[in-house]
């Protein structure tokens, strides 16, 4: 079971996520998530998983 999938499988305690970006981002992501009828924590989620398949690509390349 990958990291991700262990964070939110079971059903752990909600947080808070803080990192900074601009205004152009925030809005840009918002905006994003409302034009797919998503929430913003499920755009997140899937980002993150995203991210997790491109690197894992990613370092199966360089082998």
């Amino acid at each position: 079971m990958t990291e991700m999938n262990k964070m939110t499988d079971d059903g752990s305690k909600t947080t808070n996520v803080n990192f900074k970006v601009t205004e152009t981002e925030k809005w840009a992501f918002k905006e994003l998530c409302a034009k797919h009828r998503m929430s913003q924590v499920d755009g997140f989620r899937l980002a993150a998983k995203l991210l997790e398949v491109h690197l894992e690509d990613e370092s199966g390349k360089s082998a």
